[in-house]
């Protein structure tokens, strides 16, 4: 039987398109597009993003979605452990005997767990206490994962404890998120440095002097536990000053990008029409879970998960520019004007901003896809 991987990586190549190529048009991260050929579901922070990248990406490669999902599905389902009722013979005396023996024995040891939980005998020891007599209460031990930072630009969320390797040359280096204190404390290659949210420093990390890498700290949540933050490490821009915008990328004059498909093209969407420029305002609502991004003027970007209930409002002046991995689970509102992100599941970016109408000579306010 066909797998998941085998029929998104076969198709790709089929086509002679690049993973980076994929990742541009789709705005899927190259690293999830690679975990989906790799059938490495683990890496997705949950299933809903993992079939909505999954449709997104079959539906580009020109495969039918629902073929791919039932694929995973079907996968699923061999991954599971057969039910009981198979692995039991019917028809023989001693198999039934042998079943009732054991169904006894389940039911001996529940009642006897069941009472040894309520005579305290599984309770926590107490804790121990210091010469003083006081409770020391005990640390939190955060258990941090290693990320191995494989592309050129890595951009998600981590939480305080992770680690992540950095490869210089033929050498990997370590940067540790550690602590939060006014922002990030990074222990990189064994010294602590300070990033600011909504800035950027630039490290030699190998001690040849020459910067290597560029972290930038997006934004912190210290809610979580551990707490999480959004971090975008950069190796190909450590050496490159950025006085226009230190943490992040600033929003390009021409959003309107070529595609590999000729049929994902669209066209602008006009929201309103003015007389002359002036701020307008935004709202966001969320009907589901969704990983949000996006950046208002010239200010920082911003990205966070969020989920059903929450919302959003500001104005901007001069652009918004959204990125959003569930486009179904977001309402956007803008100048007053309900404006259709796509479906459930879909990966989409958009710009909005003033385009001058040379006939009438008023400002348009337009959405222009990003690709």
């Amino acid at each position: 039987m066909e797998s998941v991987g085998a029929r998104l990586k076969g198709a790709r190549e089929a086509k002679g398109y690049t993973l980076e190529q994929i990742a541009r048009d789709t705005h899927i991260a190259k690293r999830f597009l690679e975990a989906l050929e790799a059938e490495d579901f683990s890496v997705f922070p949950g299933e809903p993003y993992l079939l909505g990248f999954m449709r997104t990406y079959s539906s580009y490669l020109g495969l039918e979605a629902e073929e791919t999902v039932t694929l995973y599905y079907n996968l699923k389902l061999q991954e599971q452990p057969p039910p009981i009722d198979e692995l039991i013979s019917k028809g023989s005396p001693g198999s039934l005997t042998r079943v009732v023996i054991v169904i006894g024995a389940v039911a001996i040891l529940g009642a006897g767990a069941f009472l040894a939980i309520r005579s305290g005998l599984f309770e926590r020891e107490p804790s121990a206490q210091s010469s003083a007599g006081e409770e020391t209460p005990a640390l939190p031990q955060v258990a941090g994962a290693t990320f191995e930072m494989s592309d050129e630009i890595v951009e998600q969320r981590f939480s305080i404890g992770d680690r992540v390797m950095v490869p210089v040359l033929d050498q990997e280096y370590s940067v540790d998120l550690t602590r939060i204190d006014d922002g990030l404390i990074a222990t990189i290659d064994g010294q602590e440095q300070q990033i600011p949210v909504g800035e950027a420093i630039r490290v030699d990390i190998d001690g040849d002097g020459t910067n290597d890498l560029r972290i930038a700290l997006r934004s912190v949540d210290e809610i979580e536990s551990p707490p999480t933050v959004v971090v975008r490490l950069d190796r190909g821009a450590a050496a490159v000053a950025q006085p226009d915008d230190p943490a992040g990328e600033a929003i390009p004059a021409q959003a309107i990008g070529a595609t590999l498909e000729p049929s994902r093209e669209e066209s602008a969407r006009l929201i309103a029409a003015f007389d002359e420029q002036s701020e307008f305002t935004v709202e966001i609502r969320f009907e589901g879970y969704s990983l949000f991004r996006y950046q208002i003027d010239d200010e920082d970007r911003v990205e966070q998960y969020y989920q059903a209930g929450d919302s959003l409002r500001f104005n901007a002046r001069d652009a918004f520019r959204v990125w959003v991995s569930n486009a179904g689970s977001a309402r956007l509102r803008v100048a007053g004007t309900d404006i259709s992100l796509g479906e459930t599941g879909q990966v989409t970016a958009g710009l909005v901003t003033w385009v001058p109408d040379p006939d009438s000579g008023r400002q348009l306010l337009e959405l222009l896809p990003v690709y």
